[in-house]
């Protein structure tokens, strides 16, 4: 799931509603709808929860897991399915396919209403490129010397042509299983793939640092451009309780957050450098 790539709208979220919500959310439950789509990846990122009252803690709101979701799509409606008790929607079958200029719409029945948004899926990022395509490890050995230094300034540079200064993030993550561990097993957890998620960022440039991977083999460098819907909710995302301005939220009948990203990848291989 690429949902931890992105700030959760649940974080931010108090008991109230966009300007043109015709509900007010202080005399009626509305649903919170963090919905987001990846061109070309399954759609598995749709999460549903109540609101809190103000002053409690968001990330406790309860989530609904028996609502009717169903995205739209050239006309042809999609129904997506609740994943056990977690409050996540997806899209089981394999005749759905998010590209660049689709337009979507998601609908969310809950409450005694219809909670609706739309969103376009964007162009990819351009003009991505790594500045290699090898990063050298070097050879560590614990010795009395205890935990080894150097391999801090091995490193590739991620550039990309912003000039409409739009936010994106960054996602590196390996491409093997059960490979050999950068440094030794002492100074990680071991975890199935490696995955590194930068904050979105209006930057045109990241760097990757050899002491942020953790396994040799091939990796995967993706950048993501974010749409503008979420850029309206990663822009206004510190709330203030004394602050009672709505995030933003281009969902009516309801609150939240339907939008949708693209991306470009390009790939590079961590290798043990010789002696």
């Amino acid at each position: 799931m690429m949902r931890s790539a992105i700030s959760s709208y649940g974080l931010i979220m108090l008991a109230v509603a966009a300007c043109d919500d015709p509900v007010d959310p202080f005399e009626a439950d509305l649903v919170v709808v963090e919905a987001f789509l990846f061109a070309g990846e399954p759609v598995r990122d749709v999460r549903l929860t109540a609101t809190v009252s103000l002053g409690e803690d968001p990330a406790l709101a309860p989530t609904i897991d028996d609502a009717d979701v169903t995205l739209f799509k050239d006309g042809v409606a999609y129904v997506l399915a609740s994943v056990g008790d977690s409050g996540r929607y997806e899209y089981a079958g394999i005749d759905l396919v998010v590209a660049e200029g689709d337009e979507f719409r998601i609908e969310v029945a809950y409450f005694g209403r219809v909670a609706v948004g739309e969103t376009i899926v964007p162009a990819p990022p351009v003009n991505v490129a790594v500045d290699g395509d090898t990063l050298f490890a070097p050879v560590i050995n614990f010795g009395r010397g205890g935990p080894p230094g150097g391999g801090g300034d091995a490193q590739l540079g991620v550039t990309w042509d912003n000039v409409s200064e739009l936010l994106h993030f960054v996602v590196v993550e390996g491409l093997e299983d059960g490979t050999e561990a950068i440094f030794p097993e002492q100074l990680q957890e071991r975890l199935p793939r490696f995955r590194l998620i930068t904050r979105p960022t209006t930057d045109t440039f990241f760097s990757i640092n050899l002491m942020l991977l953790r396994d040799l083999g091939q990796h995967q460098v993706r950048v993501y451009r974010v749409n503008r819907e979420y850029s309206g909710l990663y822009e206004n995302r510190t709330q203030d309780s004394r602050d009672l301005n709505e995030p933003s939220s281009n969902m009516t009948n309801g609150l939240g957050i339907f939008s949708a990203f693209n991306s470009t990848i390009a790939l590079f291989e961590v290798v043990r450098a010789e002696q």
